[in-house]
């Protein structure tokens, strides 16, 4: 059975620190102080006045997803903006298979189609850890760009970069075999990797979540990574890879992105 996931970590939209107070409740509203400091922390907002920042913030609803808790489902009537966490995109194949196509870091905009009120898209969000969005209507999102012409211009440059990244990336995974794609994609984590004396040790992530970002099974992902670790170029602690070798990593990588 063919299989296609498109995936990308966005570094370039990540950020710093704002660790949340973890919630006991999956679905919860958070203060407006809170809100505040992770949007200037955006460059969504740079080149804002306080004011203007706490305006829009006073229109966006935050919110706490667990782990694998769903985002939303189905085509998106709302946008999202991803303030701490993971969040894995993905549709149903014909056949019933859970296809990935992106998977997405703090700072990264999506739900984006709602804005043109698009029910034909059929896509779901789910979050691979703690996470945290803020969100707002489709017509309210654009609501709040006409009134901010610079937010609506970078906006549509973010949407002109995912559109860009979809297409390099739908190409070069068509050539691409297993072990680049799970090299590809510890190499794409390693922005988030905690740096230690002895490598780059790489966000918790499970067997299962690894082997549908990179469209095979939990299996070969086990055998891929036991290899590696013989090799000297990972080292397995549990749901944490520690990266040894990253340069050895990078040449794993068959298809380069240009």
């Amino acid at each position: 059975m063919t299989r296609i996931t498109v995936w990308r970590f966005h570094k370039a939209d990540s950020v710093e620190g704002m660790q949340p107070t973890p919630s006991p409740t999956t679905s919860t509203l958070i203060g407006m102080t809170d809100k505040l400091g992770f949007m200037r922390r955006l460059n969504l907002f740079e080149q804002m006045g306080e004011a203007e920042v706490e305006q829009i913030s006073r229109e966006l609803k935050m919110r706490h997803c667990g782990v694998h808790q769903t985002v939303f489902e189905g085509s998106p009537d709302r946008v999202y903006l991803l303030k701490a966490g993971r969040v894995r995109l993905y549709h149903m194949s014909p056949d019933g298979e859970d296809v990935t196509t992106d998977v997405l870091e703090p700072g990264h905009l999506f739900g984006l189609s709602a804005l043109f009120g698009s029910s034909s898209e059929d896509i779901s969000a789910q979050a691979l850890e703690d996470s945290y969005v803020c969100e707002a209507g489709g017509q309210e999102f654009l609501a709040i760009l006409a009134r901010h012409p610079l937010m609506m211009a970078k906006v549509m440059m973010a949407m002109a970069r995912q559109m860009f990244r979809l297409e390099r990336t739908i190409e070069s995974l068509a050539r691409e075999p297993v072990d680049s794609r799970l090299a590809r994609l510890f190499f794409e984590l390693q922005s988030s990797a905690e740096k230690l004396r002895d490598g780059l040790l790489l966000p918790a992530m499970g067997r299962e979540d690894m082997a549908k970002i990179c469209i095979t099974t939990r299996e070969s992902v086990s055998r891929t990574l036991s290899s590696w670790s013989k090799d000297g170029i990972v080292e397995l602690r549990g749901r944490r890879i520690l990266i040894r070798d990253p340069e050895r990593l990078r040449k794993l990588i068959h298809v380069s992105d240009g």
